[in-house]
């Protein structure tokens, strides 16, 4: 039996801050069960804005930009899970989560789609305010886009109240319910 592949996208321009401590955990819990996981941190990568050129929508070419967009392309295309996670700035993502988004557009053209369709998308994010009506726009963003390139959402974390650096492993059963979740994901 193959393995699983997960990779994850860390939105979040704080290093080891609460979101990806949340990943990370998702991540052991996946390979717990025997997945193989890989992650890319956004803010440590270049990954240009998307300026709606159609560039890739010419055959052969997938972006106009020769940034790091096109690698993460080609790991998404190796992979069957894909995890999403940003912290909950203004309502949405981070900026270079929504410009990570925003270039996967590259899997709208005929040749792309079939590279995502039907592989499973997870979100996981974390927020200094309370209660759940902070982070719905953003889950609705990411329920459309994932409806719209054929992905199966099949789960999220989302945590209320984990402004400061650390919050998460100070929080009694938010690591342990990340690593549920990675350890589902067989």
């Amino acid at each position: 039996m193959q393995k699983r592949k997960i990779i994850a996208f860390l939105g979040s321009p704080r290093p080891r801050g609460n979101t990806d401590t949340l990943a990370e955990c998702v991540l052991e819990g996946a390979r717990e069960v025997g997945c193989e996981t890989q992650s890319f941190a956004l803010r440590a990568l270049k990954v240009h804005p998307c300026t709606g050129c159609g560039y890739c929508w010419k055959k052969g070419k997938p972006c106009i930009f020769e940034d790091d967009g096109t690698r993460l392309y080609d790991a998404m295309a190796r992979s069957d899970v894909f995890l999403f996670a940003t912290p909950v700035y203004w309502y949405g993502p981070t900026a270079i989560m929504k410009a990570f988004i925003d270039r996967l557009v590259v899997f709208n053209k005929p040749e792309g789609r079939p590279l995502v369709k039907g592989k499973a998308a997870l979100l996981i994010s974390a927020w200094e305010e309370r209660g759940m009506k902070a982070v719905e726009p953003m889950v609705r963003l990411f329920e459309l886009s994932f409806e719209y390139l054929e992905l199966r959402f099949e789960g999220n974390l989302l945590l209320d109240e984990l402004g400061p650096k650390d919050a998460a492993i100070e929080r009694p059963g938010a690591l342990e319910s990340a690593r549920a979740l990675g350890r589902s994901l067989v």
